[in-house]
């Protein structure tokens, strides 16, 4: 992890005063609820919170980065920070037990012990109710961090034991600005994936990394391309992609459809790196068959067939 200082964190001035106040009166909570749309921050201001707890520079801007507890950190291995996220699809009983073993001793280099759990949506039944217990009564010297998308999807009472900190998503300027100055993309470009992103750098950076603007692109034209092996190529591409990246494809396939809507009809301007063909059918019946496509592939429907028939839907080329 590329651990960051409080001054370094875009886009979440309230999170960062809240939390540099918190540190500095001394009156932290035993327990932290981050939550936020993805890829805006909760991660790196878990790992800033994390590091300005345990590091051991003299400065007073923590963390450092440099010290060995903040190496450490940076590694995941520094004994007073324990990292818990879901194996495979859930957070099972059996990693929350570890947290309560991990808690019965006092921390060993810092004054405090981190436990930080990822995607904490995500704890199955029993590791809700294995965790509240360890949330009631924390030792002094124990702080959690809890991230989550929806904190609706967790146990009330959990949430109720737990400070929430919001993450807002971040202006579309300041991504634009940090993925030219951080990222070295080019202004149109960048420009393109701030517009995009939903307020998300990480959504944007997802989107570069991933090639997905391309794919959009090579999908796009075979669509109205009359030749099927083209579309077969594409669409078997397309299967290959993780679920996630699927997921974010989908969403740049809609937003072309709603954008060249948006284009023709209302004369809003339309991203420079998207495809230059502008779809000509109706917005609403194909976002809707796309969505129902969606579904379908819930249900064990081959991703590379659903890609395909997509590409052979009559309003998509009209």
């Amino acid at each position: 992890m590329n651990l960051k200082k409080f001054s370094e964190i875009i886009g979440q001035k309230q999170a960062v005063t809240l939390l540099k106040r918190a540190i500095k009166r001394g009156r932290l909570s035993h327990a932290y609820l981050f939550y936020g749309m993805r890829g805006i921050g909760k991660q790196t201001m878990a790992y800033t919170l994390a590091g300005a707890l345990l590091c051991k520079s003299s400065k007073e801007e923590k963390p450092c980065k440099v010290c060995v507890a903040c190496k450490k950190l940076s590694k995941n291995i520094h004994p007073d920070f324990l990292l818990v996220y879901p194996e495979k699809k859930e957070i099972t009983i059996s990693q929350i037990r570890r947290i309560s073993e991990f808690i019965k001793y006092r921390p060993i280099e810092g004054a405090y012990q981190i436990i930080f759990i990822k995607e904490a949506e995500k704890m199955n039944q029993e590791a809700a109710n294995a965790l509240l217990k360890s949330l009631e009564e924390p030792p002094s010297y124990t702080i959690f961090i809890l991230l989550t998308q929806n904190p609706s999807q967790l146990l009330p009472t959990i949430v109720s034991r737990c400070q929430p900190v919001r993450f807002n998503p971040i202006a579309s300027e300041l991504i634009k600005e940090y993925l030219k100055k951080n990222c070295g993309f080019e202004e149109k470009v960048a420009e393109t994936l701030a517009d995009i992103s939903q307020g998300s750098i990480g959504i944007a950076l997802d989107i570069a990394e991933k090639g997905l603007l391309e794919e959009l692109n090579a999908f796009v034209k075979a669509g109205y391309e009359k030749h099927w092996s083209l579309k077969f190529r594409v669409a078997e591409r397309l299967g290959r992609l993780s679920p996630q990246e699927q997921e974010l494809f989908f969403y740049l396939l809609m937003l072309w459809i709603w954008r060249s809507y948006q284009t023709k009809i209302l004369g809003k301007p339309y991203p420079p790196a998207f495809p230059e063909e502008l779809f000509s059918g109706d917005p609403y019946k194909t976002i809707t068959q796309i969505f129902q496509f969606k579904r379908n592939m819930q249900f064990y429907i081959s991703s590379e067939l659903t890609f395909l028939n997509i590409l052979s839907l009559a309003t998509f080329q009209a």
